[in-house]
């Protein structure tokens, strides 16, 4: 049974969502020399529902947050919305929403956290997910985030070395990885 937090006051979600764009605009070409090319053939209908994020690359927009999960549903006119959690130091829940936007015949969105400023959109490659789609790696365009994803909060070492070894192998340096605990599955 999921454990879900009352729910922040506003402002927590409003912060959270300028954290991101401030993370857009001005933070986001920290590491250039990855490959970010999606993987080709990835059926986003089968993307959809809950993943869970066990490592990621720490951005001012996920500092501080553990616990973290995304849910993916389909929305009118073939888009994603996009609804992502985690609680902070003080157990509070925190979240933001998204619409994407996906690119035909590819591993990819285009992500906009104010759908009226759509041209803020920011790339959410796929870069790999396994053929059961409970493992997934995931980056931006610029490689400066990374997310390793899975449908459950925890993950056998053998999976895991998978996605591990595929980020390295697209050139992603892993030393600065930030291991997501799960208190609340």
């Amino acid at each position: 049974t999921d454990i879900e937090p009352s729910r922040p006051p506003r402002h927590l979600n409003h912060t959270m969502i300028l954290k991101a764009l401030f993370y857009y605009l001005f933070c986001r070409d920290r590491q250039q020399q990855a490959d970010t090319t999606p993987a080709l053939g990835t059926d986003l209908s089968r993307y959809l529902g809950r993943w869970y994020e066990l490592a990621r690359f720490d951005t001012p927009f996920e500092e501080g947050l553990e616990d973290v999960y995304t849910e993916y549903r389909a929305c009118e006119g073939g888009n994603i919305r996009v609804s992502n959690y985690g609680m902070d130091a003080d157990h509070r829940r925190r979240e933001a929403h998204a619409i994407g936007y996906p690119v035909p015949r590819s591993g990819q969105m285009k992500v906009a956290f104010v759908p009226f400023l759509r041209f803020l959109s920011t790339p959410y490659n796929i870069l790999h997910v396994d053929s059961n789609y409970t493992n997934a790696l995931v980056s931006n365009g610029s490689g400066s985030c990374l997310w390793f994803l899975s449908r459950r909060p925890t993950l056998d070492p053998d999976s895991f070395d998978v996605m591990r070894r595929e980020a390295l192998r697209r050139g992603f340096d892993l030393s600065d990885l930030h291991y997501t605990r799960h208190r609340y599955k």
